[in-house]
């Protein structure tokens, strides 16, 4: 069952639906594969509320939405035959895969790209070799990463006065694919990483949410969750503050603006720099569905609204 607030979230994504689309919002090719990346985002937040049996039947159109708009993963083919080098476009089939979407035509071409030389010479950053793992790990082609990704932020352990929002996505994101949202928590244990996160993630979320940046702040929480080690009720508390009338949570300064818009649609403009928040902060309220791992000591994650242990 939804809490009030991701409930009104959930309402606004699925008002605006169409936003997500790639067809309608495309005037080139280059277009088509910029909106993959929104399309993408909905796609893995419906396959992490779906681990949840009381929202799955609620995910269930979204998915089927998208499933439609990807032409049964037939955009993905084309797509990735054209440019073999976008296969991290993968990741949207694998958050319906494991929702029971199959596609035969993409399962054998991304099988046959996943042994191909090219995965070989991959020129991607740390976190996304890890990303890519997992998206792999997920449509059952290769074993899962165990561990942060050599050359990575998050490996390094960086002094964490260096921590922004340009090495802080990169981080989150790899503790996501790393535990599989929560599910893998152990994956953290490489020596020193996980008392590293744990002591200093109050910090980074407290600096977020002081210049507000309730995207990143967003994910740190739910990086937290991801650890089994939730950061407080005050982040959530401030997090929920934001959100407006209308169910979405307003992004930061530039948000969405590399995404295509045409000019003068005020209404694209603002879905653009709100869907990513929107989306993240629901994951953020709905952490103890997805994410249902317990803390050390057999405490669990505190409920988004009471304030009590679920």
């Amino acid at each position: 069952m939804l809490n009030e607030s991701a409930n009104a979230a959930l309402s606004w994504i699925e008002s605006h639906l169409s936003h997500f689309g790639v067809a309608r919002h495309a005037t080139d090719e280059f277009d088509r594969f910029l909106l993959l990346k929104p399309l993408s985002e909905l796609a893995l937040v419906s396959s992490l509320l779906a681990r949840d049996p009381g929202c799955a039947e609620r995910c269930s159109p979204l998915a089927d939405w998208i499933w439609e708009e990807i032409g049964s993963g037939d955009d993905l083919v084309r797509l990735t035959c054209a440019r073999p080098e976008l296969i991290e476009a993968i990741s949207l089939y694998a958050s319906l895969y494991t929702m029971g979407y199959r596609s035969n035509r993409l399962d054998a071409w991304v099988s046959y790209l996943s042994n191909s030389a090219l995965m070989q010479g991959m020129e991607l950053p740390a976190w996304r070799h890890t990303a890519l793992r997992y998206n792999l790990g997920r449509l059952e082609l290769s074993p899962p990463p165990v561990k942060p990704a050599a050359g990575s932020w998050l490996s390094a352990m960086p002094e964490p006065w260096t921590f922004s929002d340009t090495t802080g996505y990169p981080m989150t994101h790899e503790v996501f694919y790393l535990t599989d949202f929560g599910r893998r928590p152990e994956a953290l244990t490489t020596p020193g990483v996980s008392a590293y996160l744990a002591f200093w993630l109050p910090t980074w979320l407290k600096c977020a949410q002081e210049v507000g940046n309730q995207d990143l702040a967003a994910e740190l929480l739910m990086v937290g969750t991801c650890m089994a080690e939730p950061v407080g009720r005050q982040g959530l508390s401030e997090l929920k503050a934001w959100q407006r009338t209308d169910g979405s949570f307003p992004g930061p300064s530039g948000a969405g603006s590399g995404l295509p818009c045409r000019d003068g649609d005020t209404a694209r403009r603002r879905f653009l720099s709100t869907y990513h928040t929107t989306l993240v902060a629901l994951l953020a309220l709905t952490a103890d569905s997805w994410a249902p791992c317990r803390c050390p000591g057999g405490l669990s994650p505190v409920s988004s609204d009471s304030g009590q242990a679920v």
